[in-house]
């Protein structure tokens, strides 16, 4: 049926709509949209009125959506974000003149081994007039890229992720153990026949932790895990003050670099009992693969990283 103008929805009421279908929450809709939540509220009234649905109820907390609200918002962030391709210039994401809101989430591990770097050459040198957020990786981060929220994720690889999450490999890890200087361990011959008297630590990460139950399983005469932590810090501090051995990944272990008490060792053995290869891995929204901004970021992080592993493997001795 015609409507008049004045009677017609308006276009932007559906960015406010998609932002609480996206985050289930006016809460959050308001901050990623940056109005207030009072604006948000009014909106999905109108759109009420509008539609003559409820379009949300609240179970738990969040806003879940009503069938009609499915029928409106499947697929509308998708929409909106062609649109918002076809409005935009591509040459305003150029990474030396972007001086928009840039938010990234890193894994702690990361956060830990690349603290430095992700203060000068990764983000700030890389962008030099965006307002920065640098957050952690948890587990809504995969969301919070969808609904815009978070623009970059830093994390390992592979992970699961919906198609509208483009995952990035970036850099090639593999394991590596750590253990104090003079380890009994370390003056053997280093092989996994002669681990099994000592207390095994190992790093909570995407794909090591399902390998560290593989090596448990299939090789449970060697390994016994005591410790597992998300801190290489805290693996570091046992490692260096008992008889631990700590598996974890080259870039975590780039931190005991400047460590004189704390040998680095890489053996083929290990290589062999892991059943996935690990990458570092930048993530974010597959709409914006081809823009500058998100391939600058890729190669950037991809050479910061690349020098802490050729650091690591300066230090790393090799075991057959």
């Amino acid at each position: 049926m015609y409507q008049k103008y004045n009677q017609q929805l308006n276009l932007n009421y559906l960015r406010i709509f998609n932002a609480i279908y996206m985050t289930k929450s006016t809460k959050k809709a308001a901050h990623i949209l940056g109005i207030s939540q009072s604006a948000v509220s009014q909106t999905l009234t109108k759109m009420r009125a509008f539609t003559e649905d409820k379009l949300f109820y609240s179970i738990d907390g969040q806003l879940e959506p009503t069938y009609r609200a499915d029928k409106i918002g499947m697929g509308l962030n998708e929409h909106l974000a062609l649109l918002d391709d076809r409005l935009c210039d591509h040459s305003f994401f150029n990474p030396d003149t972007f001086d928009g809101e840039l938010t990234v989430a890193v894994s702690s591990l990361f956060l830990e081994a690349l603290a430095t770097e992700l203060t000068t050459s990764v983000i700030f040198d890389s962008f030099p007039n965006a307002k920065l957020n640098i957050t952690t990786w948890t587990d809504k981060t995969i969301e919070d890229i969808q609904n815009g929220a978070v623009h970059i994720g830093l994390n390992y690889y592979p992970i699961d992720t919906p198609k509208s999450v483009r995952s990035v490999p970036v850099t090639i890890t593999s394991p590596v153990l750590i253990t104090r200087k003079n380890h009994p361990w370390t003056q053997t011959d280093k092989q996994k026949e002669t681990i099994h008297g000592y207390p095994i630590g190992g790093m909570l990460l995407p794909g090591l932790t399902n390998n560290h139950a593989i090596l448990e399983k299939h090789n449970k005469q060697n390994f016994n895990f005591k410790y597992r932590s998300a801190s290489m810090s805290v693996l570091t501090c046992l490692a260096e003050n008992s008889d631990m051995i700590a598996i974890t990944e080259a870039l975590s272990a780039s931190m005991c670099c400047n460590n004189d008490n704390i040998d680095i060792i890489k053996t083929q053995w290990l290589d062999d009992l892991m059943p996935t290869q690990i990458h570092h891995a930048v993530y974010y929204l597959e709409r914006n693969h081809q823009l500058p901004l998100y391939r600058h970021a890729c190669d950037t992080i991809k050479t910061v990283i690349s020098e802490k592993l050729a650091s690591i493997a300066a230090k790393t001795t090799l075991v057959a």
